[in-house]
């Protein structure tokens, strides 16, 4: 049976760092694992934007901040950040689609909750 993790957190408490380390050792175990975290950008020590890793080691731009987007592609503003959907769609919609009608239910809130609070 598949097992789904949401970890939140304010900035800096280490959620990152210990879904890192948790997935690796879980390979290393031979566990099969998906899923994906957000990694600070940053340029000069300072934040200019998110990128999205998935747990199989695929790395895209989530979001910096103010970017200008090529024509043609769709975007969207969380803040002072603009959104790359077109990357977030091509690395993260595979990990979701693997979620289960039984673990929907408890999937969407827990995302919502993440937006509303406005953490990563």
């Amino acid at each position: 049976m598949a097992r789904h993790v949401f970890l939140t957190g304010p900035p800096g408490v280490g959620k990152t760092t210990l879904i890192q380390k948790a997935s690796e050792v879980l390979k290393s175990s031979g566990v099969p694992v998906d899923g994906f975290y957000t990694e600070e950008v940053r340029q000069g020590g300072r934040r200019i934007g998110f990128d999205v890793v998935t747990l199989s080691g695929a790395r895209g731009p989530l979001s910096r901040i103010g970017s200008e987007l090529p024509p043609g592609k769709r975007e969207c503003c969380v803040g002072q950040y603009v959104v790359d959907l077109t990357s977030f769609e091509q690395l993260v919609l595979p990990v979701l689609r693997n979620v289960t009608k039984e673990n929907r239910n408890h999937l969407l809130p827990e995302i919502v909750t993440c937006v509303q609070s406005g953490q990563k």
